[in-house]
Parts: structure tokens; sequence; C-alpha cells
């Protein structure tokens, strides 16, 4: 038994909503292309699992969990069994703070998700499906090595995630394709803030230009891209470029595929106690303050209030670590933005190019850097804990291991038998 259901609904703000990803002066002007939430459903002999997609930045762990929880209410399966991407859109609109426009937005967004996924559940079909995978360049290393110190820019010998799978499904009666999902590795902020349109940003786009050619829902699927931007930035050029530079990888992947049922289907979550670094000295914490508001433009104050009051304490994070295992493919996924590097990590561990890993992933709280990047400081180590902190509870970077012992935990789950007590 292998059947699949999918619905999508349209998630545009009203014009005028607040943007985030890049501070802008106004609210939304007009939509270059439309936002979505998707849902499939994945059903075999041995379990039934939730995907969802979001065209957002990324909602919160909270707010996240309240989808995944009424989603787990409507269809009578477990939490853990669902699934919440973001594609994390810089041209899309807030869904974190008091104002009534932004909390009115996150309860539609909300509804819609699981109204989503109901749906979805009321369209299946037997299928069977194939994964494929190709190599393409479309992102650079942004973290640009200064003196020492790494800055917002570009480093054309730094590390990349090439890799851009496929996953295809199709109608076992007539092969008839009904749905897609796209994995690939670069931020999705080609639009900056001086653009006021709504956008997918080249998600959004590439999935128009890949639903036109093969006929069905298309679903894109963040890697690991906390340090890889977008190859091509900056305007509406820029972004037909890589909307054409990704759809065009996928389209010469997809000759070589074969189809099988799904006979391999398991999904698994695990708790794992992130512990951030230590709380500086007063004089440290000042430094980091001012860095912040130089460099980002921003006001530390609440920050550095918070963090000089739990002086002395060690902070941590529950973060949950999710694999999503698909016949020979597989997504493991955090709520947060890893380096690439640590996708590249699973992988080797693996021993395959499907086995895919990448962030925004159940909410968002915050970056995941490796060990080997952080003493080179930067926006991703230094200043993202400062800025949002307040809002993510991300108050201190994560430590330096924090990386590889997140890996550590992928491997368990790949190598449990659906027996979480196994996992410590």
């Amino acid at each position: 038994m292998s059947r699949f259901g999918m619905h999508r609904e349209v998630i545009n703000p009203p014009l005028g909503a607040a943007f985030i990803g890049y501070h802008r002066e106004v609210g939304v002007a007009s939509i270059h292309d439309p936002l979505y939430v998707t849902a499939s459903i994945f059903e075999s002999e041995q379990t039934t699992s939730v995907f969802v997609s979001i065209d957002n930045i990324g909602l919160l762990v909270a707010d996240t969990d309240t989808i995944r929880e009424g989603i787990a209410d409507q269809l009578d399966v477990s939490k853990e069994k669902i699934t919440v991407v973001y594609t994390h859109t810089h041209s899309g609109p807030a869904t974190a703070g008091t104002e009534p426009l932004t909390v009115a937005y996150k309860t539609i967004l909300t509804q819609q998700a699981i109204v989503s996924a109901v749906k979805a559940s009321e369209a299946m079909q037997s299928v069977e499906m194939g994964w494929g995978v190709k190599s393409g360049k479309i992102g650079v290393n942004r973290r640009e090595k200064r003196n020492g110190h790494a800055v917002m820019g570009m480093d054309p010998l730094g590390v990349t995630d090439d890799r851009i799978g496929t996953l295809l499904v199709r109608r076992a009666d007539d092969a008839c394709l009904i749905g897609a999902f796209i994995f690939c590795t670069a931020h999705p902020n080609v639009l900056k803030s001086d653009s006021v349109v709504l956008s997918g940003d080249y998600p959004g786009v590439a999935r128009t230009i890949l639903e036109q050619a093969l006929g069905c829902p298309v679903v894109i699927v963040q890697g690991a891209t906390g340090n890889v931007n977008a190859k091509y930035r900056g305007d509406l050029e820029s972004l037909q470029k890589m909307a054409l530079a990704l759809s065009g990888h996928v389209l010469t992947t997809i000759p070589d595929m074969s189809y099988q049922p799904l006979t391999h289907h398991r999904i698994q979550s695990v708790i794992y106690p992130m512990r951030l670094t230590e709380i500086p000295t007063i004089n440290q914490l000042q430094d980091m303050a001012t860095y912040a508001e130089q460099t980002w433009g921003v006001s530390a104050a609440r920050w550095l209030t918070y963090v000089q009051e739990q002086s002395g304490t060690t902070l941590t994070i529950p973060v949950e670590v999710q694999l999503f295992e698909l016949n020979e493919g597989s997504f493991s996924g955090i709520p947060m933005e890893p380096f690439c590097e640590t996708a590249l990590q699973i992988k080797r561990m693996r021993q395959t190019e499907l086995a895919f890993f990448g962030g925004y992933t159940n909410g968002y709280i915050g970056y995941l850097p490796t060990a080997e990047e952080h003493p080179y400081g930067g926006y991703e180590v230094a200043i993202n804990p400062v800025v949002y902190g307040p809002v993510t509870g991300l108050w201190m970077p994560p430590v330096p291991e924090t990386a590889n012992d997140i890996v550590h935990r992928i491997r368990q789950l790949y190598e449990t038998n659906n027996n979480p007590a196994s996992l410590v």
C-alpha cells in the first residue's frame, strides 16, 4: 500500500503587511508571486506521515507546534509524524509580534495549514515515487574572511552544498505526476530591502516554472543554507536567473529517474538539549551589544539586560531533531539555520547523495555554525543572537560542538529501529 495526497492554499497577506527578512520602511506594496502552504500526506504499510511546506521565513517553534498539534488532532496522527518546513523567503510577511495585522495573519496561516492537511487526507491516491539528484551551482558561501573575522560577503572558494535533489510522486495507474519535492541549498534572499513586492523569492518563481513543465504541485525544501547565499542577487532579473538555474537542473534529472512503491517509510524525532555558550563578562557583553547595534542598526538593550541577569547560569534550549525517510532518500531537519558543511557531513556519514539535511524545520530558533567557524564570529555567530534572541530564545550562540552533536543524534535516528528509548 502506497498512498499519497496533496493540497495547497494561498496565504498572501493583505497589502501593507509588514515584511520580515530585511527591514523595509513600508509594507507589502504588490504581489510578485503568490505564497502557499502545501500539505502532503504519505501513507504506507509502515506508517502515515504529514509534510507541510509554508512560504515564510519561519515561524517560531511554539507557533509551529500549534500547527502540528492542530493537524494531529484533525488526522489522528502523532505530532512526531508531522513535519513543517519553511521556504525561508525574505520577501514574505512577519508572523512574530503583537501588531494586530501580524497576529491576524498568523492565525489565518495556522488555520490554512491545518485545512490543507485535512484536504490532502481527502485526496489520497495509490502512487509510486522516484528519487534523483544532480549537482548544480546555485549558491555561494557568504562568510568572507577579512583580517581573521567573518563578514557578510562572498567567499568564492568557500564550501557549498551543490546537490539538487528531486522526489517525484506519480499515480500508480496512469503514471501521471501528482507531486514534486525539490531539495536545494541557497538562501532565498535574492530580493533585498529595496524590494517591496511579496514573493516566495527564487523558490516561488522556480516552482511556477516547474509546475508548468510537470503539471503538478511543487514543493521546494531548503537545505543547510546558514552560510550560503543565492548565486544571483539584487533584482527581479536575478530572481529569474536563480529560478531558471534551479528548475533547469531539476528538469535534466527527471529522464533518468525510476519509480517504485513506498516500501521504506519512517519518521522519527528526538529532543536535543542544546547548550548555549557561557555568558561572558559585563564588558564583553557590552562589546557584543555595541557591535550588533553598529553593524545591524538595532537596539540591543533588551538582550543586554536579560543576559546580564542570567550571568553565571547555563542556558539551554530544547531542539527537535527529525528524520524523514522515504525509500532510498531521506531528509533530516532542525529548527535552525545550519551551515552547509553539516549537511555534507551527514551525506558522507550515510554514503549517499540522497541523504538531505536542512534547517527551518518545525520552527525557527537561530543559526547553527560549525565548530570551525565559531572563532571567526560574524553575523551568524555573534550578531544574530543579539538581534533575534529576545524573540527566539537563542540568547547566546550554541556551544561550538553543537553541530557535531546534532550529526550524532541524526546518526542515532538512522540506526534506531523506531525505539526512541535507545536515543541517548
